[in-house]
């Protein structure tokens, strides 16, 4: 039976519709990589007998390396979290300092990878699901650069009314990208982890 990581990404390879700036042909190239190494790393129960060699795990290593590059180079946000679920799954099965502690290592290495990059693919989608010139996208910028903002200023800056904003500030926060909260007296707009690298994306293609 195909793990639930395994049968997400084949159901994203048998869409109409893979990660933007992936063809059908990548997704269903990288769809049946992961099916391959994940296979291959659900065999081992941490006993040592599928990849508690040295040289076993170095070359098993070295086809899940090519696959990331592939999958990062691609930006394909549902490969990357089956991979992140399926090293993270295995690390929780195997055990530090017993057959499968040289596996282990590369594994949470390759988990780190596989998290910073799907951060940045996800960073870089939502970027590319705003308009630049649109009100949210111009309203995340401002917030990142003027931190506790409130929707007044936010409005007389970028000219538009409180409903404009209040919209802006709604789809902002649903997205992760702004908090509001109050400090003293006043509400005012934070940009979020995630926002800031948006809004860092967003202001560097204004800029282009």
């Amino acid at each position: 039976m195909p793990s639930n990581a395994t049968a997400a990404l084949d159901r994203t390879s048998a869409g109409a519709a893979p990660a933007s700036g992936t063809t059908a042909e990548d997704a269903d190239g990288l769809s049946r990589g992961f099916g391959t190494w994940a296979a291959k790393l659900k065999e081992e129960t941490g006993e040592g007998k599928v990849l508690g060699d040295h040289a076993a795990v170095d070359r098993w290593a070295a086809a899940v390396g090519r696959w990331l590059v592939d999958a990062i180079r691609l930006a394909d946000i549902p490969s990357l979290r089956c991979a992140l679920e399926a090293f993270q799954s295995a690390g929780m099965r195997l055990q530090p300092g017993g057959h499968t502690m040289r596996l282990e290592a590369v594994v949470m290495a390759l988990a780190e990878v596989a998290q910073s990059a799907l951060d940045r693919a996800e960073q870089a989608a939502l970027a590319d699901d705003l308009d630049p010139k649109s009100w949210a996208a111009r309203m995340l910028v401002l917030v990142h650069r003027e931190p506790h903002i409130t929707s007044s200023d936010v409005g007389s800056r970028l000219g538009a009314h409180e409903a404009q904003i209040s919209r802006s500030g709604k789809t902002l926060m649903e997205r992760g990208l702004v908090v509001k909260t109050r400090l003293g007296r006043s509400k005012g707009w934070y940009a979020t982890p995630r926002g800031e690298a948006v809004a860092t994306q967003l202001a560097e293609r204004e800029n282009e």
